[in-house]
């Protein structure tokens, strides 16, 4: 991986040779879209698109690390990045609480990065079904792309287990809300040793994230990636980088999903302090484990990126108070002229 030093190398790639790929394959995506047969499926992939672009953009980022592999590794991310957004829309915005519906639908998650595995019937357990390939094509390009990364036998394992535990938290978040906490309080009592210093509404923030999966996958352009490295990039991506990530997701998004009775892990905080101590800890945490990653100086710009991008969202106002406050203890954690021109392509960005 070609070593990235400044805000200013890393903007450069993603503009010049990052974005015109992820246009490309984004734009191809949403025409497959357009042509699903079935009005339910049709909708929640084009809603997904249209809401959760932004996805895709954050994780391609990750491909300015490794121009050569461009072709191989946007493709890849934006498929899988897109599978993730679809099924998401389809737990939480459409027809069914069923978890059996829900663990179905996320196999294709796992079978997206094994390659050669046989494609399955994910719509098994929902009445709407015909997507015209829609889901079957996504999970073959994942798999294609995969394939031709010279190390993904090595990182193969640790990103399906990420894949799994949020599959997991996909299933336990979006079922019948009587039923939500208690669920994933039983599945955290299976980690709660192994992971001792979150809270558990952290360990399933942590699980949300994507973007541990995409860090394997750029390791895994380097044929002699050693399981040392692959253990760091884990360790500093599960928890901190991931937690951090959908931690500040949740943040913004408090008093709407309190309006609209949605589950909200930065809610379960006992105070404002507690949650802005805990997100300094994540940020701190973060900063500290990504000093013994390859290409470390990429891995802080992310997380100074993180927060600019989502504490530039227009729901961070004055006008909520409780966001706006935490909001502006994090930013100071993310000083200097790097977090500052982040801070303004994210206000470019997200409005």
């Amino acid at each position: 991986m070609s070593e990235l030093r400044n805000p200013w190398q890393l903007l450069y790639r993603v503009y010049r040779h990052v974005q015109p790929v992820l246009e490309r394959e984004f734009a191809a995506w949403r025409k497959r879209a357009e042509a699903i047969p079935n009005p339910e499926l049709k909708k929640q992939a084009l809603d997904s698109m249209n809401t959760k672009k932004f996805h895709c953009q954050g994780g391609s980022v990750y491909a300015a690390q490794v121009v050569p592999y461009v072709e191989t590794i946007v493709p890849l991310i934006v498929a899988y990045q897109t599978i993730s957004d679809y099924l998401d829309n389809l737990c939480d915005r459409s027809t069914s609480l069923d978890p059996q519906d829900f663990r179905q639908l996320h196999v294709s998650m796992q079978d997206a990065l094994t390659p050669g595995a046989p494609l399955r019937d994910y719509y098994l357990y929902r009445e709407d079904k015909d997507d015209g390939g829609y889901l079957a094509s996504l999970v073959q390009t994942c798999q294609k792309h995969a394939g031709k990364l010279p190390a993904y036998d090595k990182i193969q394992e640790k990103v399906v287990e990420f894949s799994s535990l949020y599959s997991d938290l996909q299933v336990y978040k979006h079922i019948a809300p009587h039923l939500r906490e208690e669920e994933l309080l039983k599945w955290w009592d299976k980690y709660k040793e192994r992971y001792g210093e979150l809270y558990w509404q952290e360990f399933a923030a942590v699980t949300g994230s994507t973007i541990g999966i995409f860090a394997l996958f750029c390791l895994a352009t380097q044929k002699a990636v050693s399981e040392e490295q692959i253990r760091e990039v884990s360790e500093a991506y599960f928890p901190w980088m991931c937690g951090l990530h959908i931690l500040l997701d949740y943040l913004i998004d408090l008093e709407e999903d309190r309006l609209g009775g949605d589950l909200n892990f930065v809610s379960y905080y006992d105070s404002e302090r507690d949650a802005t101590d805990r997100l300094q800890y994540f940020i701190k945490q973060a900063k500290a484990s990504v000093r013994r990653l390859p290409n470390p100086s990429f891995h802080r710009m992310i997380v100074d990126g993180l927060i600019a991008f989502y504490l530039a969202d227009r729901k961070v106002n004055r006008s909520q108070p409780h966001i706006y406050t935490i909001a502006k203890q994090l930013l100071k954690q993310a000083k200097g002229l790097p977090s500052l021109l982040f801070y303004v392509n994210s206000l470019l960005v997200r409005r």
